[in-house]
C-alpha cells in the first residue's frame, strides 16, 4: 500500500491495552476496545510486516484469537501481537519471529520447532562432523553476543544416537532457535526498534543459513 504508514516503533497504548485485556479477556472487552487493538497494535505491527517482507521473505502476521479447540484455557484473545518472516511452523526452518506483549519484545531466528523429517535431517546434519562442527561454531558465536537459545530439549540421547555424542547437547534439541528479549524501555516506541530488529536477524543469518543448507 503506497499511502501505508512507516514502521515507526511500537506504541504505547498497545501495552496498555494488553494488561487490560489480560484483567478482562472476553469478547466484550475486544469488541470495546477494537479500535485501539487496531490502530495502536495491529496497526504498528503491520507496519512492521510491511518494512520487512520484502528483505526475509513474506510476512505473516498472527491473528488475535487463540485456539482453545484443544486447550483447558478458554481465554479467547492472546496477549500478545507476532508476525514472523520467511514461513511457520514446524517446517519454517529458517524463520524469524518478532512478539510485543505487555512486558517487552522478543526477537526469534531459527527453528522453534521441529518435526518428523525435518528434525530427522537436522539430526543427521548435526551428527555429520563437518555440519555439526559448523553448527557448534555458530551457536558458541551467539552465545558469546548474549543470545539464548529456545526449544524443547530431550532428556536423553534421541534413539539411535550414542549417549556420550560430542554434540550431544545439539542432538537433544527438538528447536534450535536464537532469542533475544528487551524490557519495554523508551526505544522500544522509536524507529530504533526496527534497527535494534534487524540487527538480531544480522546476527542470526548464520543459523538461518545452515539451517537451509542442511534441513530446509
Amino acid at each position: 500500500m503506497a499511502d501505508a504508514p512507516p514502521f515507526q516503533g511500537f506504541h504505547p497504548e498497545a501495552v496498555t491495552f494488553f494488561r487490560e485485556l489480560a484483567a478482562d479477556n472476553s469478547k466484550a472487552f475486544f469488541d470495546a476496545h477494537r479500535d485501539v487493538y487496531d490502530e495502536h497494535v495491529r496497526g504498528p505491527m503491520a507496519a512492521l510486516e510491511r518494512a520487512f517482507s520484502g528483505m526475509f521473505g513474506s510476512g505473516h502476521l498472527y491473528r488475535p484469537n487463540r485456539d482453545v479447540r484443544f486447550s483447558k484455557d478458554k481465554r479467547p484473545y492472546k496477549l500478545n501481537a507476532a508476525v514472523s518472516f520467511g514461513g511457520r511452523g514446524p517446517r519454517a526452518v529458517g524463520g524469524r519471529h518478532v512478539h510485543l506483549d505487555a512486558d517487552g519484545v522478543f526477537v526469534a531466528v531459527g527453528a522453534y520447532r521441529m518435526e518428523g523429517e525435518v528434525l530427522a535431517g537436522f539430526r543427521r546434519a548435526v551428527a555429520d562432523e563437518r555440519a555439526g562442527g559448523q553448527l557448534e561454531r555458530i551457536v558458541a558465536d551467539l552465545a558469546a553476543k548474549g543470545y539464548t537459545l529456545h526449544g524443547e530439549q530431550l532428556k536423553r540421547a534421541p534413539h539411535g544416537f550414542a549417549a556420550d555424542h560430542p554434540r550431544l547437547d545439539l542432538l537433544r534439541r527438538k528447536g534450535l532457535a536464537a532469542v533475544r528479549r528487551w524490557p519495554l524501555e523508551a526505544w522500544v516506541f522509536t524507529p530504533e526498534a526496527g534497527d535494534r530488529m534487524l540487527a538480531v536477524f544480522a546476527d542470526g543469518e548464520p543459523l538461518v543459513g545452515w539451517l537451509r543448507r542442511h534441513v530446509g
